[in-house]
């Protein structure tokens, strides 16, 4: 059994060894970094020598490679693959593996940036310079839409034909059917390779049949519904079915002509603007204001164009003066305008000059000639001239023919001149 001053001593001992076998404090320790001159609290953690996720007080710019974009998210041992940190490449090819063979060079940064390893900017420029430049819907393809089944993604033999990307799409295509249509490959021809979608179509339609208005618009199968062979370009070819249904007017009934042209234009069906004057009946004044079926109650085949086939109502109930009674001529044209049924233009004197000549101020109403008011074909001239049937008898002894009436004085006198 061992005594209290023994146990005391042995513990004395053994403190002591331990004390000897301790490192002084302050001691430098060889780095397994290498030659690394930096304090180990910039990167590890005092309490457990881990190295944290939260961003070190190192600065690695401080060493010439600064770490930015994707670099900074990455952890040390990741390019640090040795302890001795000396022992690293700072060449992009050190870190990634160059899946082009080295057929693009060896300057990743010519394509490549360090914030994200897709950089459309740069490739977009760098295809400038190329066969195919980056435009449109290409400027936002993946390189590998395009850059597909190639070993190794090498880059340099891919086919600048649209087809050789696109021949699913032309295959595809049914507005219009591009197979059946016997369309080329050329995509290039109609879609304009800096458009954002394929319903972007730049085809020159042929110059026989310019495409405008809403004809602009309208789908290419539409008209085309059978493929783009050759199509009649009158109207009634596309349109029978819009002539059919039309019933204001009825076009079919009223055998309207299929030129459609007459009256619609190709911005839309109405307005229609019919050109009246194309029928030999322009219309003119009140005739321009009327309704089609004011005149066409019947229709609009075989219409007359004389004036009392519309407007016997009016001269039946013409009273000043009255025209049945009077005799008057259904040539409505010989008194009155298309602007109105009043004023009357009547000229006498196309019939008899009695404004002009030496009739002219001897009157002072119709009825100083006209002396039956209801029937103004009735006229006298002896009623106004002073003279006497013995005195005109003799006068005219020697004019063949001769009778003592008003019907003869207007025959040998028209003009109502003398001789």
């Amino acid at each position: 059994m061992m005594r209290p001053a023994d146990s005391r001593r042995t513990a004395f001992a053994c403190f002591g060894i331990l004390i000897a076998a301790a490192p002084a404090v302050g001691v430098a320790q060889d780095s397994p970094h290498g030659d690394f001159d930096r304090e180990c609290v910039e990167c590890h953690d005092t309490a457990s020598w881990v190295v944290p996720a939260a961003p070190l007080r190192f600065d690695h710019a401080a060493v010439g490679f600064p770490l930015l974009g994707g670099h900074a998210g990455v952890a040390c041992r990741d390019c640090h693959r040795s302890l001795v940190f000396a022992h690293v490449g700072v060449a992009c090819a050190d870190c990634h593996a160059d899946v082009h063979h080295g057929e693009l060079g060896f300057d990743c940064e010519a394509c490549h940036r360090v914030g994200t390893w897709e950089n459309r900017a740069d490739m977009i420029e760098r295809h400038e310079g190329l066969a195919f430049p980056l435009s449109g819907a290409h400027a936002w393809v993946d390189c590998g839409a395009c850059h597909r089944g190639q070993p190794g993604a090498e880059y340099t033999q891919v086919s600048a034909e649209c087809v050789a990307c696109h021949e699913a799409d032309y295959l595809g295509a049914r507005a219009p059917d591009h197979v059946q249509a016997g369309f080329p490959t050329t995509c290039q021809d109609c879609h304009a390779v800096f458009a954002t979608s394929w319903g972007t179509s730049s085809f020159q339609h042929p110059p026989t049949f310019p495409l405008r208005g809403a004809h602009a618009a309208a789908r290419c199968a539409a008209c085309h519904a059978d493929g783009l062979g050759s199509l009649p370009t009158d109207c009634y070819a596309c349109h029978a079915a819009e002539y059919d249904a039309t019933v204001d007017p009825d076009h079919a009934a009223a055998a309207f002509p299929t030129d459609c042209r007459v009256c619609h234009d190709e911005n839309a069906w109405a307005p229609a603007e019919y050109r009246h004057d194309l029928t030999g009946f322009p219309l003119t004044g009140a005739h321009a204001r009327a309704l089609c079926s004011d005149c066409h109650q019947s229709g609009y085949a075989g219409t007359p164009r004389d004036c009392v086939a519309c407007h016997q109502l009016e001269y039946d109930a013409t009273s000043d003066p009255p025209h049945p009674a009077a005799g008057f001529p259904t040539d409505c044209e010989r008194c009155h305008t298309t602007s109105a049924w009043v004023p009357s233009t009547w000229d006498h004197d196309t019939l008899f000059p009695i404004d002009s000549g030496r009739h002219r101020d001897e009157w002072n109403a119709c009825v100083d000639c006209h002396v039956q008011p209801s029937d103004f074909s009735i006229f006298e001239c002896i009623f106004c001239h002073e003279h006497n049937q013995a005195d005109t008898d003799q006068d005219h002894g020697d004019v063949s023919g001769y009778a003592y009436l008003s019907s003869a004085c207007l025959e040998c006198h028209p003009r109502g001149e003398e001789d």
